[in-house]
């Protein structure tokens, strides 16, 4: 098998086109493929080694961080009259050669700008060229840093298909934070040690519940010497790794899923003055057991998850009204992400005083696919609780808000460069 051709690659490349105006081809075979564009070196060389060196590449084979480059209206209405036509995003997607997430979300505003429905139905490529020499390849694509989308648009497979399978493939995937995020997750690490180091010497009993490779789990054994610590985690190699570090004697961990050990823990075993629920995508099942587990004085963070960042699809919008009683359909997706994390800290606030307790924000972050909240809990009277409520939350046509101070993480970023500085 002859090796492809490996050039420098020039990374521009026509748009399918019309005259002035662009169009977005409806079959595979009008999209140019590219011939001395194709990509690194890197990424051809890993197509050669799982026989693909033929592949039809339409896309170029860069590694992530790309800079982007500024949409035109021209783009833009080609896109949208062939999403119209029922052309599949990632057809859109290779002939704009642009992620299809920044596709949908401009889709999703200029659908409700036109007052109709955004779907996705009937224009995905579906899953059967997704063989397993095809997901072979793709995974060391993927784990050499060829984003999703550009794999999927190289084999012709619907790009969420692609996302799930190389992302829920990925080791750890959820807690060692291979991603663009990394930063954040350094900011989250750092406030829980800032509280934990305020509040940390009066703890005496501890949840971590979704543990992961106990990195959180380490600033409660450093800052509350004197506590109990129950750690779970539900992933086996994730549990392996944590539990192949050195712990406390007083640090339990356990390999089960969380759900249960709640249930088992409010029949039973106490309560605790730290719950941290830090799910990579919800926690809303967690939570009703979490206030029933929390003792009368006590700490609760909690983070609104992946299903904050993936609400653009209806579904999730659905699944967010029936979770945290957030109804907010006609919004647009910016303005959808501005508002829904007062409302899911609302819904919080409710539950909170269903369980008799006052919530007190000591922080809360809005990081760029995520959201953090850390809470004082305390039991108060039914009086307290509910002049409380009325003072902290209001009641509007989209369900109960809270109004925290809430940041952008672009805001407080400052605050781990300084403390990086510090430890120089």
């Amino acid at each position: 098998m002859s090796a492809p051709a490996i050039r420098k690659p020039r990374y521009s490349r026509p748009l399918a086109s019309g005259g002035s105006s662009i169009v977005i081809p409806r079959e595979w075979a009008e999209i140019p493929c590219l011939g001395e564009n194709a990509g690194e070196s890197r990424f051809l060389k890993i197509l050669q080694r799982h026989d693909f060196s033929r592949a039809e590449i339409r896309v170029p084979l860069v590694g992530r961080y790309t800079r982007g480059r500024a949409w035109s209206k021209q783009e833009f209405d080609a896109a949208f009259d062939a999403w119209e036509l029922g052309t599949s995003l990632t057809r859109i997607s290779a002939a704009l050669n642009r992620n299809p997430q920044d596709i949908i979300f401009r889709l999703l505003d200029e659908c409700h700008r036109r007052c109709i429905t955004f779907t996705e139905k009937g224009r995905g490529e579906g899953s059967e060229r997704w063989t397993p020499a095809v997901a072979a390849c793709a995974s060391e694509l993927f784990a050499e840093g060829l984003p999703a989308w550009r794999i999927a648009v190289l084999f012709r497979v619907d790009f969420e298909h692609v996302e799930k399978a190389l992302f829920a493939a990925r080791p750890g995937y959820g807690h060692n934070k291979l991603n663009p995020f990394v930063i954040n997750t350094e900011h989250k690490l750092h406030t829980n040690a800032t509280i934990l180091a305020e509040y940390g010497a009066s703890l005496t009993n501890v949840l971590d519940a979704f543990a992961g490779e106990g990195a959180t789990t380490a600033l409660i054994e450093r800052y509350a010497r004197e506590a109990r610590i129950v750690a779970i985690e539900l992933d086996p190699t994730t549990y392996a790794n944590a539990t192949a570090k050195p712990w406390r004697p007083a640090t339990r961990w356990l390999n089960e899923d969380n759900r249960e050990t709640l249930m088992r823990l409010v029949a039973g075993e106490g309560r605790f003055d730290l719950i941290d629920l830090d799910p990579f995508v919800t926690c809303h099942e967690q939570l009703p057991a979490a206030f029933s587990l929390l003792a009368d004085e006590a700490l609760l963070f909690v983070t609104l998850g992946g299903e904050y960042r993936r609400s653009f699809i209806g579904s999730n919008r659905k699944a967010i009204a029936s979770r945290y009683g957030f109804v907010a359909p006609g919004l647009t997706n910016s303005e959808y992400l501005e508002a829904m994390p007062y409302y899911f800290a609302g819904s919080l606030a409710a539950t909170a005083a269903q369980h008799g307790f006052v919530l007190t924000v000591l922080r809360a972050v809005r990081y760029a696919n995520n959201c953090r909240f850390w809470f004082r809990a305390t039991k108060q009277t039914l009086d307290q609780i509910q002049e409380w409520f009325r003072s902290a939350c209001t009641r509007d046509e989209l369900g109960i808000r809270f109004d925290v101070q809430l940041p952008k993480f672009a805001e407080v970023r400052h605050e781990l460069e300084r403390e990086q500085l510090n430890l120089l």
